[in-house]
């Protein structure tokens, strides 16, 4: 699955990994930076270490928060902690 975050402007000078160029992309006529599956911290710290642009680094940890998280914090009821406290205390 794709997730993405609005991104004015790429930082002056970086470069995409060629290892992550398949999951990680920028569309500029869009505004948005994508990346495509799950970001491993390592590869957040790698992206990180790339830049010293602050306002990246930040978008970049929202869009790694996205990546993280299999499911949206404001859907509660869902996997298997839910069911579990569905099955001890039936509401």
């Amino acid at each position: 699955m794709d997730r993405f975050v609005t991104l004015e402007r790429m930082p002056e000078g970086f470069a995409i990994p060629e290892d992550l160029a398949g999951r990680l992309a920028y569309d500029p006529s869009t505004r948005r930076l994508s990346f495509r599956g799950y970001m491993s911290k390592a590869d957040f710290d790698r992206l990180c270490g790339l830049t010293g642009d602050w306002a990246f680094r930040r978008k970049l940890e929202e869009l790694f928060q996205r990546c993280v998280y299999n499911e949206r914090p404001e859907t509660p009821g869902r996997g298997l902690l839910a069911a579990l406290r569905r099955r001890i205390a039936p509401g």
